[in-house]
């Protein structure tokens, strides 16, 4: 008996001596990378978001894994390239339109369904909140999933609590919630049971994971009716816009009450807060969501997958820091368990990179940087264009280059982002070497992710010359 005292007191003590800072994970989407007062939008109002970035470091050249939201979420979770956590779409799309499959040469790979019906991850797959509680870390999850039902959902998934909740207002919740109200907002009340899970782990003295990915701003377009009439009154713009900057005042106002909650309980200094989007924006009338850049959810230009990425911890990151690092959603993984000290899991291979050095001054870039992007989406084929509006394509950023491969027609086409971030003049033709520099480069990363070959649609009629 003694002995086992002696054995509990020593691990007590362990853990004691390892920093193990409590994380919030604030999760928004489809908010774009010009979404945000500290990323140069004048007409948001971010007030809480933008201090956040004050006191952290905001990174200008953040991306996600996916322009869409399940693939990029997944990336999230897993720290994996999508070739290996192998949810691939959100839905199949082509799958019900007969001009797009008949018009497709090569069928993309089929998405994760481990329970034969939904898409989801595999129960297998070690996920952030997972790592962390074998590091003696309380887990929630509170918002949208969007990566499995039943029993691929958050329950099953390291969250020691978590609630579900899809739209806005009459949101869904799952499991099913006895105490939300009939006019309830879904981001307050996910705010609350947020706060709620903070205050019980400081009571506690345990360190804690909170994932809070906010429905907002995704549409349906539908902010608080206060937060609207004021934009209404304020500015002469469109519908649309208008309801976009009211949802991200909303996104904002929950934002400061999770900080505020932190600071008020003394625990804001020992806390790593870590804010990003899902994907790049929705498109809307105006673009000023992902202005300057061309694209927008659904493609691979800048505009749809860059975001916004901030992240604060006053024990080792400095305030005021602004990095340009190329950095992507798999690194979210590495980051925090060095942040943690938790040990990577057993035989979960990890595609990310540890930003703990960014933040922290250690290292100003990440040395030799690959960025890649694996989106087959086909949709919506254009008879009189003879185009798709999204398609299969493989796309690698790497020292200032970006390369786009389209699988269909095996084409290319590059752009220097150092002189031209905003991809307006395409060089395929004046630097061939460069194509055939990154095409070698991308081979490799489809080797050594297990990337699947394209597979000859049967459907497919050809073309009549």
């Amino acid at each position: 008996m003694l002995n086992i005292v002696v054995i509990l007191l020593a691990s007590i003590h362990c853990f004691a001596q390892i920093d193990r800072p409590n994380v919030v994970f604030i999760l928004a989407d489809d908010l774009g990378v010009n979404a945000l007062g500290c990323y140069g939008n004048d007409f948001v109002e971010t007030p809480a978001i933008d201090q956040l970035a004050k006191e952290g470091i905001r990174f200008t050249n953040a991306y996600s894994n996916d322009p869409t939201c399940a693939p990029s979420r997944a990336s999230i979770m897993t720290g994996q390239y999508v070739p290996r956590h192998k949810i691939y779409r959100v839905s199949d799309r082509y799958k019900k339109d007969q001009a797009t499959l008949q018009n497709m040469q090569y069928l993309p790979p089929e998405n994760n369904k481990p329970n034969g019906k939904g898409v989801g991850l595999s129960l297998d797959k070690v996920l952030i909140p997972e790592a962390l509680k074998e590091n003696g870390y309380a887990t929630a999850g509170f918002g949208k999933w969007h990566l499995g039902t039943k029993e691929l959902s958050m329950q099953n998934q390291g969250f020691d609590e978590a609630i579900e909740t899809k739209k806005h207002y009459n949101f869904t919740h799952f499991p099913t919630q006895t105490d939300v109200l009939e006019n309830d907002y879904n981001a307050d009340y996910i705010t609350k049971k947020g706060i709620a899970f903070i205050e019980k782990q400081v009571n506690n003295n345990t360190p804690f994971f909170l994932f809070l990915p906010y429905y907002l701003v995704h549409k349906p377009l539908e902010p608080k009716l206060e937060t609207y009439t004021y934009f209404k009154d304020k500015y002469n713009f469109d519908e649309e816009t208008t309801k976009v900057l009211a949802m991200i005042k909303n996104l904002d106002e929950s934002v400061a009450k999770v900080l505020s909650s932190l600071k008020k309980l003394n625990i804001e200094d020992n806390t790593l807060i870590i804010f990003a989007s899902d994907n790049g924006h929705y498109k809307t009338s105006n673009g000023m969501f992902t202005k300057p850049y061309q694209g927008y959810k659904g493609n691979t230009l800048e505009g749809g997958i860059r975001v916004p990425y901030i992240m604060k911890y006053s024990k080792k990151i400095k305030a005021n820091q602004v990095s340009t690092s190329p950095i992507i959603h798999v690194d979210i993984y590495p980051t925090i368990l060095s942040f943690t000290n938790t040990l990577l899991p057993k035989k979960h291979v990890l595609d990310g990179v540890n930003l703990q050095p960014i933040t922290t001054g250690e290292k100003k870039l990440i040395a030799d940087r690959k960025l890649i992007w694996q989106y087959t989406n086909y949709s919506r084929f254009n008879k009189k264009s003879k185009k798709f509006t999204a398609e299969w394509v493989n796309v690698i950023q790497y020292k200032g280059f970006k390369m786009t491969e389209f699988v269909e027609n095996n084409t290319y086409k590059l752009f220097d982002l150092t002189t031209d971030p905003y991809e307006q003049n395409e060089i395929t033709n004046v630097l061939p070497q460069k194509i055939k520099e990154l095409s070698a480069l991308l081979q490799k990363w489809k080797e050594d992710t297990n990337a699947e070959l394209p597979r000859v649609n049967p459907a497919y009629i050809h073309p009549i010359n």
